[in-house]
């Protein structure tokens, strides 16, 4: 009996072994995409959501212009242009998770889930070649390992000075002609939810940090704020619900 349970033991050993030797095989970017992540457990890190109202009526204090501040429940509202005039708006910071240092080794995979709800409406009694309701939904990115003056934002073309802008955004357009008293109410369910997601071979390629910038950015800690910007034009009301969530390994 003690021979077979040597035996046993024996097998299980040299089975466990094999899979290490598999496990420690070196993983082919061309076969994975991505080798940096491959094979890593992922962990939650942190949810933040903000809302954007617009409406014909006055916005109540505080007012967002001429720089909307976040308020204490993360909404900002703006008040619509009478028709058809545009209206620009533009709501920063309305939702931040703040990541500690080390909080992940190699990827912040984002993903944002976006609600909208809006109405089109000609009311000016005459045709309109255009009514508009578009919005860009962003993620900045912020560290003191960003501060390094020789990195460059490529979405400024100048010093980064702690952020990166835009890293991760979700664009929305509707635009379309409408004829005297046309109508269309719009809601919808959008996601945006990152492919290889912003990984060191990513802040590397596409942001230009250097092998060393990006081991300080990882190792530092992280502010990742959202942004909606857009117009609308022949727009009655609008509500645009953000939500983000991140993932590391």
């Amino acid at each position: 009996m003690k021979n077979k349970i040597s035996e046993i033991v024996v097998v299980l050993l040299s089975t466990l072994a094999v899979v290490a030797g598999l496990r420690a095989a070196p993983i082919n970017p061309d076969d994975v995409g991505d080798a940096e992540t491959f094979g890593h457990n992922v962990q939650y890190m942190g949810v933040a959501s903000g809302n954007v109202t617009l409406s014909t009526d006055p916005c109540p204090s505080p007012t967002p212009t001429p720089s909307p501040p976040a308020t204490a429940n993360n909404s900002q509202c703006f008040q619509l242009s009478a028709a058809p005039a545009q209206t620009n708006f533009s709501a920063p910071d309305i939702a931040r998770v703040k990541l500690p240092k080390k909080a992940t080794r190699n990827v912040i995979y984002p993903m944002l889930n976006i609600f909208i709800n809006y109405q089109l409406q000609n009311t000016t009694g005459v045709d309109q070649p255009s009514g508009v309701f578009r919005f860009t939904a962003s993620v900045d990115i912020e560290s003191d390992a960003l501060l390094d003056p020789s990195i460059i934002d490529p979405s400024t073309g100048l010093p980064a000075n702690g952020k990166l802008i835009n890293v991760f955004d979700y664009p929305y357009r509707d635009d379309r002609r409408m004829d005297v008293n046309d109508r269309q109410r719009m809601r919808e369910d959008l996601v945006r939810a990152g492919n290889t997601g912003l990984t060191r071979k990513q802040f590397h390629d596409s942001f230009g940090l250097t092998d060393a910038q990006v081991d300080a950015l990882f190792k530092s800690s992280i502010t990742l704020r959202m942004n909606v910007t857009g117009a609308a034009k022949l727009c009655t009301d609008a509500f645009i619900f953000g939500n983000m969530r991140f993932f590391g390994d």
